[in-house]
């Protein structure tokens, strides 16, 4: 069972799945270091 494109696969998952998480933790940091103004009208 030796597929390039499952293993293709399985690489682009294993790769996206770190950098998924790594990116929300960077985008949740960096939104608190530099917090964005909400215009909130209630």
């Amino acid at each position: 069972m030796h597929d390039p494109a499952l293993w293709a696969s399985w690489y682009v998952w294993l790769l996206a799945v770190p950098i998924l998480v790594i990116g929300t933790l960077i985008r949740d940091w960096f939104q608190r270091r530099h917090p964005v103004h909400l215009r909130k009208r209630s």
